[in-house]
């Protein structure tokens, strides 16, 4: 990777608001699930089949892709902070 470690620190920063926006998403979705259980819960047998009946909506696959994404942005920032690491200990030649 060719960028210095201040380039780093901005991409891992944009990465970080990104994965707030998602959170924030996420929330919401978390509240439409709850208000979902509610109106089903008498129709399925158990949490689980719930759980995947709501998978299978919109706002399901919705949240199933944020969940991907996220994890997926925490990989990238804990990259980017070992990089950043990485190039600080290389700049003090203490590695």
């Amino acid at each position: 990777m060719e960028k210095t470690p201040h380039q780093l620190a901005e991409e891992r920063l944009t990465i970080s608001n990104e994965f707030a926006r998602l959170g924030q998403r996420k929330v919401e979705l978390k509240a439409i699930f709850a208000d979902y259980y509610n109106e089903n819960r008498k129709e399925h047998k158990s949490d689980a089949s719930i759980e995947r009946a709501f998978d299978m909506t919109k706002d399901g696959l919705e949240l199933m892709v944020i969940r991907e994404k996220m994890k997926a942005k925490l990989m990238r920032m804990s990259a980017l902070k070992t990089f950043i690491d990485v190039a600080n200990m290389e700049a003090r030649n203490q590695y």
